[in-house]
């Protein structure tokens, strides 16, 4: 059967769309059309979906058909001539926005599925990775392959085809983030794609110059924003009506006839151009002009036919498909009776001929020209012959401008009209079509050079002194005795320190087991070995001892527990049960309320109090009688917390000599990671080993990032190592390779440095500072300047005017930008903000693994499977299980201890043995990463469980897509963006006074470690009045502004802001 199918359509719930976009209206209009199958649109956004659902029921398989029920109330309106049964395909766009291979990439895809429960289950996967519910083209961070591999794993019949393939910003091909090759953009799972969508400002001819694209069936569709537009692009198909039959057709161009075109001039991307400027180019014009506009020297907008001829490897065509070029009815409607598309007088007219003579079509490709001159009259009949002939004036679209099209030459209408016959018709003057014009041209690229210099070549083939300068490799080669590197953001840290302990191993100076490395956090202990052994060679090095300062003292503990009075075996109280257990014995107090932050520095005091006598006032005011309950609660469960991990190493070792210099000897070669972070305790448990053993210390770090006194860090630790370490050399990394010259000295001014890092970067920009009104302001200006770095993130984006089409490539994505903050409440505005405009983010909590869900869940079980009978386990458990409706195993404990003691089948069993509803993909990889750390014990699983409970760092989730990322200050600690937004810098949140005076240069410090996580822009923003869950505030700058010298500060360029209006009305466009 031959018939007509617009696949890639939207509905209402889309951005710039018709609110008649609904399913009643696109049953109406697919009939005026002569349209078969419509493609639903939008099938990712769920009210979309729940309509969809509610008002269509199966047909043929794969389609659907509107309810007879809601199709009788809509048939009367339906011309006479047009009345059929149209049949739906469930459809969705999705906007991927990513980097790839140094690029940002913007291309759009249309999907399409067989059934609803395919794509429920493709949302349920989409919904985890970004907002589907914020448009109904969900803009996400996710590379294209990887969204392909979803597709196909939500069900194997579903059917991706990239979208408008040409169009400049958001397309597979595309001049400003397109690819060159399909294969680039999808990888291995390039054989499932079939067919490509040639969008409006291209036609089969132009896309059949490329040999490359000969195996693929070229679609086309309407991407219609309103009903009206259906069908102005189409299919047609001579297949049986289902799902299966046209997904073949589109496989293997079988039963594929061809497509119904727009003639692509009238695209809005056809030709190149400046729409600014008003300047339209043809191919070779802007390669006349190297790409840029005349009028003002920006880059052009480079359309659709200059991207085509680029790539083109002949120089005519290879049909193999049929194609007709048609202008809607209404626009020849228009033009003959000299009026607007969409005044009275044409859409009377328009609605006559559909009664007249059938769907429009039909009248365009197949109405008998007599038929269509008696009821359309002469001027009609010659419009629509000169169409079918191809005889037409063309005025070519360019950067967002719409092409216009024409039948009749200037004065010609008024004319004709005049005269009786048409064998007295004037010949018209038909324009030589552009896309003719420079087939044969040269190719060229107008792209600009990116603004990121290529890292240069190492000046030596040595891996391990070649990368490094001058100071780095002073260090480096550093000979016996204490060396004190202070090592300034983005100046080589932690490169610096792996390749010191590779230079000693290859040099022969120290052996694999000679080395202790001591950090804060399991992954920075896990990326130094992985340098080391990189640097190395994996079979050339030993098992190194690189861990954790409280993995150290947890080791050292077991090993000598005979010489302790410490319970055996040796059971460890993690963080979270230690502030169980605080919490408990508070319960019980009935003296005048104490906060738990207080109770646990009492505690710490009390603890220390056995090595160092306290101080008159000490253990913070509270009640010694209580921390003594707390220490019995604690022994009594046989179990040491963290605070005692420490005292109790340099108790022993304060106490016993011969420890002391067997541990001293054993590891001659100690580094300390992030000296500043240390404690006193740390720092004397380091500083007796070394002197015991004579051995060497390299210690790291920076006091100007000393950011963690509220866990007891003490940065003073770091300005007395000379003093602690006599003949101690210290040496300044000076050089910076993150930041910008302008960020670097700004940054310096504001902790009262006196000399700023040198950047070995590009120069870059001035910081930019937004003041705002309030804080859903502030919100609002990121999102807008996120989508103007970007470049747009949407044709909305452009079309509006939020976004200038400026012709200029960004290298810039979602995974590009950090949003930081002071306190967490502030990220309820920016996500609201992000979500609503459909930005993917992420948000990084100040939270350990191991307190993620289902994370947690499977911990403890694991936890209380090894000790059933100790409260804190067992009531966690319970608590974990309450809270997430988890039904546990029902033999839980015998089914486990049948498993052995390997780590992954015992986490995998425990995962089989509890029932939960489905996560959101971050708890998924959570759980993945939490297994994947437990396949490196080999086995131990009481270490694992031990290693996991000594974790305090952040965790940072690693989720497929970019996404921008939403974190605090003290997360962003390690890491880095090219865009970095700081919040709130304001009185009261920075330095932070809400709860109390705090100290106020850790705050500076704070501060400063966000500015520094910057590459190239910084943007410090602040809100007049802010609201914090419930709490509302006013202040103006935050005083640490006034530290920065004017002349590094400009203001952030933005469009004037105005609050949200409580309605929202939908744009019109059309």
């Amino acid at each position: 059967m031959r018939f007509v199918a617009d696949l890639h359509i939207h509905s209402r719930f889309s951005r710039a769309t018709s609110r008649d976009l609904d399913p009643e209206h696109l049953f109406l209009w697919a009939q005026k059309k002569g349209i078969k199958v419509i493609g639903t649109g939008d099938f990712t956004h769920p009210a979309w979906l729940g309509e969809l659902k509610d008002r269509l029921v199966p047909a043929e398989e794969g389609l659907f058909q509107l309810s007879p029920e809601v199709a009788a109330s809509i048939m009367d309106k339906v011309p006479k001539a047009c009345k059929s049964h149209p049949r739906f395909l469930l459809s969705g766009e999705i906007s991927c926005i990513y980097k790839k291979d140094g690029k940002t990439r913007k291309v759009h895809h249309l999907v399409l599925m067989p059934d609803f429960e395919s794509v429920e289950r493709l949302n349920a996967k989409l919904s985890n990775i970004g907002n589907i519910a914020s448009d109904g083209r969900p803009i996400l961070g996710l590379d294209s392959r990887d969204l392909l591999e979803i597709v196909l794993e939500a069900d194997e019949r579903a059917f991706l085809i990239p979208a408008h393939i040409w169009t400049p910003w958001f397309s597979l091909f595309g001049s400003k983030s397109g690819f060159d090759r399909l294969e680039e953009c999808f990888g291995d799972l390039s054989p499932h794609v079939h067919a490509l969508e040639t969008g409006l400002s291209s036609d089969p001819p132009m896309n059949r110059l490329l040999s490359a694209l000969d195996h693929f069936v070229l679609v086309s569709n309407s991407d219609a924003h309103s009903s009206s537009k259906l069908g102005r692009e189409a299919n047609l198909f001579d297949t049986s009506v289902d799902y299966p039959s046209m997904i073949k057709a589109m496989t293997n161009g079988e039963g594929f006839l061809g497509t119904i075109e727009f003639f692509p001039e009238e695209g809005k991307y056809h030709l190149d151009g400046h729409r600014k400027c008003g300047v339209r180019l043809e191919p070779l014009e802007t390669k006349k002009h190297k790409g840029l506009c005349p009028q003002c020297g920006r880059p052009l907008t480079v359309g659709v036919l200059y991207r085509v001829l680029e790539l083109a490897d002949r120089s005519k065509p290879k049909l193999d498909k049929e194609f007709l070029s048609l202008i809607p009815l209404p626009e020849i409607l228009s033009e003959i009776l000299c009026c607007g598309p969409t005044t009275k007088r044409v859409l009377t007219m328009y609605e006559e001929l559909l009664n007249s003579l059938g769907p429009e079509l039909y009248i365009l490709t197949e109405a008998p020209l007599d038929d269509i001159e008696k009821y359309g009259g002469l001027l009609c009949r010659e419009a629509i012959k000169r169409m079918r002939a191809g005889r037409v004036i063309r005025e070519a679209g360019f950067d967002g401008e719409y092409g216009r099209i024409r039948l009749f030459a200037e004065g010609e209408v008024s004319r004709l009209e005049g005269q009786a016959t048409l064998f007295h018709i004037e010949k018209e003057r038909v324009a030589r079509s552009p896309r003719h014009e420079g087939r044969n041209a040269t190719s060229v690229s107008p792209k600009s050079l990116s603004a990121e210099q290529l890292e240069s070549k190492k000046a030596h083939e040595d891996p391990v002194l070649g990368p490094l300068n001058a100071e780095q490799r002073m260090a480096v080669v550093f000979g016996r005795g204490h060396l004190l590197v202070k090592a300034g953001p983005g100046t080589g840290k932690t490169m610096t320190l792996t390749h010191r302990i590779a230079y000693l191993l290859r040099s022969g100076l120290a052996r694999p087991e000679q080395v202790l490395g001591l950090t804060f956090t399991r992954k920075a202990a896990q990326e130094m070995i992985k340098r080391v052994h990189n640097l190395m060679g994996q079979s050339h090095v030993p098992p190194l001892k690189i861990t954790t300062l409280h993995g150290f003292c947890l080791e050292f503990l077991k090993a000598e527990i005979g010489k302790t009075t410490l319970p055996h075996p040796l059971v460890l109280c993690g963080e979270s049960d230690s502030l169980r257990l605080s919490m408990r014995v508070l319960g019980t107090l009935s003296s005048r309320k104490i906060g738990i932050a207080r109770f646990q520095r009492a505690l710490y005091q009390y603890k220390l109090s056995s090595l160092i006598p306290p101080k008159p006032k000490a253990f913070e005011g509270v009640d010694e009688k209580a921390l003594i309950q707390y220490q019995e609660h604690l022994r009594g469960m046989g179990m040491v917390d963290l605070d005692d991990l420490e005292i109790e190493t340099l108790k022993l070792l304060m106490e016993n000599e011969d420890i002391r210099v067997h541990y001293g000897y054993k590891y001659p070669w100690i580094f300390v990671d992030e000296y500043q972070d240390t404690n006193p305790v740390q720092a004397k448990i380091v500083k007796l080993l070394v002197e015991a053993g004579r051995g060497s210390l390299f210690a790291i770090g920076d006091p100007d990032q000393a950011i963690y006194g509220f866990r007891g860090a003490d940065v003073s630790n770091f300005y007395r190592f000379e003093g602690d370490f006599p003949d101690a050399t210290i040496i300044t990394l000076t050089h910076n390779y993150r930041s910008t010259q302008q960020i670097l000295d700004a940054s310096a001014m504001v902790v009262g440095a006196k000399s700023p890092l040198k950047s070995s970067v590009e120069p870059g920009e001035k910081i930019l500072v937004a003041p705002c009104r309030t804080g859903a302001e502030e919100a609002e200006m990121i999102v807008e300047t996120i989508e103007r770095f970007m470049g747009g993130v949407s044709y909305f984006s452009i079309d509006s005017g939020r976004v200038e089409s400026l012709g200029e490539e960004t290298s810039l994505s979602f995974g590009d930008f950090a949003i930081l903050y002071r306190l967490n409440a502030q990220a309820d505005e920016l996500k609201e903000a992000l979500a609503r405009r459909g930005i993917p983010f992420l948000v990084s909590g100040d939270t350990p693994l191991v307190e993620h869900f289902p994370v947690n869940l499977i911990w403890r079980f694991l936890q209380l499977m090894f000790a059933p009978q100790n409260p804190l386990y067992r009531d966690a458990y319970e608590q974990i299980k309450e809270e997430h409706g988890v039904a546990g195993p029902e033999a839980g404990f015998e089914l486990m201890q049948e498993a052995g003691r390997d780590v992954r089948q015992l986490i995998q069993r425990a995962v089989d043995a509890h029932k939960w509803k489905e996560i959101p993909e971050n708890s998924q990889e959570a759980l993945e990463r939490f297994m994947a750390a437990g396949g490196s014990y080999q086995g131990d699983i009481m270490n694992f469980l031990e290693q996991v409970a000594l974790e305090r760092g952040i965790d940072h989730a690693l989720l497929k897509g970019d996404r921008v990322a939403l974190m605090t200050l003290h997360g962003a600690k390690g890491l880095e963006w090219p865009v970095v937004f700081i919040v709130g810098c304001e009185q009261g949140l920075i330095p932070c006074t809400l709860f109390g005076k705090g100290d106020e240069e850790e705050e500076r410090r704070l501060f400063y470690v966000g500015m520094t996580r910057a590459r190239r822009w910084l943007i410090l923003s602040w809100a007049e009045k802010r609201n914090l869950r419930g709490r509302s505030s006013k202040g103006r700058s935050s005083p640490f502004l006034e530290a920065i010298p004017k002349e590094l500060l400009s203001h952030l360029e933005r469009a004037g802001w105005r609050p949200r209006a409580k309605a929202h009305e939908q744009l019109k466009l059309f």
